[in-house]
C-alpha cells in the first residue's frame, strides 16, 4: 500500500510546529536542508521525538528547528518512543536563543558579509557585492577566499591581478586559489582591454565582446554558429554553473540572469527544449528587454529547421514541461490545435504561437487529434501529413465530413514541397500548406489570414 505524503512550502519550521500544535495533528515531518535530513515526530500537536544523524531527542529537535530554507514533507506518524517532554513553546524559545547566539558569533566573524557578497556576485550584482566584500576584508584581511571573491567582482584587470596575488601570498596551497590563478594566467594574454567582463560559467575574465569563453569553451550568446557547432565545453564548469543558477532561481523565481544563464547552459549542452523553457520565461517576465525575445527567436528558427531533418535525434531532447510557465487561459484567446508526432516540432510551434497570444492544444496522432477537436472546438488546426496510425489526409477528410467541424481552417504541414501533395491537400479541404522547415514568421502570417 502506497504511503500518502504531502509537501509544505512557504512556511518556517516554527510556524509549522505551531500550526500542528494548535490543530493537535499527529504526523512525522521529514526535513531536508541541502545534504542534511532530519525527522520530527508530532503526536496530538506535541513534539515527542526528533532524529538527526546521531542526535536524538531534544538536541536533534533544536538543531533541526534552527534550519532555514528547508523542504518539508509530511508523513504518517512513525511508531517511536517519546524522548521529548518539553512543550512546543519552550522548545521554540530554546531555538530562538540558539539562533541569537549563532547570529552574534556569525556577525563578529563577518561570515554573513561574505555570504551576502557571494550571493550578490553570483547574481552579477557586482556593485552591491563590492560593499559587502570590502567590509568583510576589513575584518578578515588574511582570508584567501575573500580575496578570490574580491577579484571575481572586479572589472579592472590590474586590480584583479593584485587580489589574486594577495590570495596566493596568504595560502598558495589553497585549491580555490590555485585554480583561480591558473584560470587567470590562461586567459591573461588574450585580454586587450583594461576593463573586462566575467564568464557566466567559470568566472574567467573576458574581453567585453567575447562570445565564447577561451577557458571553459562555453558559448555566451545564442547565434547560428553557437547552435550548429559541436559542444566542446568543460562540463565540470557547466555543472557548477547549473547548480549555482538553479539555486538562485529556486530562491528568486523571476531572476532574469538565472533564467538566461540556465538557457545558455542548456544550449551549450544541446538540451534545446529545456533552453526554450528558460528563455520563454525570461521573455515573458521582461518583454521590454529585446535580448531575450531575440535569442528565443534564434533558437525557435533553428529548431523549426532542425526538427525536419532526419539527423535530429528525438531521444536527446529534454522535456521543458517542468521549466515552462503556461499562459493563463483567457476566454478571448484563439485556440489552435497542433497535430504533429514530433514533440520537438510541437514545442517549437506551441511556444511561437503562445507568444502571439494564441492558446495551443497539442496532439501526437490522429486519434488524439479527433478527440481534441471534439473537446476544444479549436479556431484553427495545424495538421502534419505524416502521422502514425492515421495520416493527415484521412484526419482532414473526417474533419471536413463533420457538420460541426467542417468550417475549421486546417493548415497542412509537410516535409515534401510537391505540387501533387499540395493538390491532394487542397482537394481534401485544407486552407493552406506549409513546408518544413518553415519560417515561424511566415507561419504566423499564414495563420492570421484565416483567424
Amino acid at each position: 500500500m502506497a504511503i500518502m505524503t504531502k509537501k509544505i512550502d512557504g512556511f518556517s519550521l516554527d510556524n509549522i510546529l505551531q500550526i500542528f500544535s494548535l490543530e493537535k495533528k499527529s504526523q512525522t515531518l521529514e526535513i531536508r536542508k541541502e545534504d542534511n535530513n532530519g525527522l520530527l515526530d508530532i503526536h496530538q500537536g506535541e513534539l515527542i521525538n526528533a532524529q538527526l544523524d546521531r542526535l536524538n531527542g531534544i538536541d536533534a529537535a533544536v538543531e533541526i528547528l534552527t534550519w532555514e530554507g528547508v523542504q518539508v514533507e509530511i508523513l504518517p506518524l512513525r511508531q517511536v518512543e517519546r524522548t521529548i517532554t518539553n512543550t512546543v513553546i519552550n522548545i521554540l524559545l530554546e531555538v530562538s536563543k540558539v539562533k541569537d547566539e549563532r547570529k552574534s558569533s556569525f556577525d563578529q566573524s563577518g561570515a554573513g558579509l561574505l555570504i551576502s557578497a557571494i550571493e550578490k556576485a553570483e547574481m552579477q550584482q557586482y556593485k552591491e557585492s563590492h560593499g559587502d566584500i570590502v567590509q568583510y576584508l576589513k575584518i578578515n584581511k588574511n582570508n584567501p577566499e575573500g580575496w578570490i571573491w574580491y577579484s571575481r567582482i572586479q572589472g579592472n584587470v590590474e586590480i584583479m591581478r593584485k587580489a589574486l596575488n594577495m590570495a596566493n601570498g596568504l595560502d598558495a596551497n589553497n585549491e580555490m586559489v590555485k585554480e583561480e590563478l591558473l584560470k587567470f594566467n590562461a586567459v591573461a594574454a588574450q585580454l586587450t582591454e583594461q576593463v573586462v567582463r566575467k564568464c557566466y560559467f567559470c568566472w574567467a575574465p573576458l574581453n567585453k565582446n567575447t562570445t565564447i569563453c577561451p577557458y571553459c569553451q562555453g558559448c555566451l550568446t545564442i547565434s547560428k554558429g553557437t547552435l550548429t557547432q559541436r559542444s566542446e565545453g568543460k562540463i565540470r564548469y557547466f555543472d557548477q554553473a547549473r547548480e549555482r543558477y538553479s539555486r538562485i532561481l529556486k530562491k528568486f523565481p523571476r531572476s532574469l540572469i538565472a533564467l538566461y544563464c540556465l538557457g545558455l547552459l542548456s544550449v551549450n549542452t544541446k538540451k534545446y527544449q529545456e533552453a526554450l523553457g528558460y528563455l520563454d520565461r525570461a521573455a515573458k517576465i521582461a518583454p521590454e528587454k529585446l535580448l531575450f525575445a531575440n535569442q528565443l527567436k534564434l533558437l525557435l528558427d533553428h529548431l523549426a529547421w532542425e526538427s525536419s531533418c532526419d539527423a535530429w535525434m528525438e531521444d536527446n531532447v529534454q522535456a521543458a514541461v517542468a521549466v515552462a510557465i503556461e499562459e493563463p487561459r483567457v476566454s478571448t484567446q484563439k485556440v489552435i490545435l497542433v497535430v504533429e508526432d514530433s514533440s520537438t516540432t510541437r514545442k517549437v510551434i506551441a511556444i511561437t504561437l503562445s507568444r502571439q497570444g494564441y492558446r495551443v492544444v497539442e496532439a501526437a496522432d490522429g486519434l488524439e487529434a479527433l478527440s481534441k477537436v471534439s473537446e476544444e472546438r479549436p479556431d484553427l488546426i495545424m495538421l502534419d501529413v505524416i502521422l502514425p496510425k492515421m495520416d493527415g489526409y484521412k484526419i482532414l477528410s473526417i474533419i471536413k465530413g463533420n457538420k460541426e467541424f467542417k468550417d475549421i481552417p486546417v493548415i497542412m504541414l509537410t516535409s515534401k514541397d510537391g505540387f501533387i501533395s499540395k493538390m491532394k491537400g487542397k482537394m481534401a479541404g485544407s486552407s493552406a500548406y506549409l513546408t518544413k522547415p518553415f519560417d515561424p514568421d511566415k507561419m504566423i502570417a499564414e495563420i492570421k489570414k484565416h483567424i
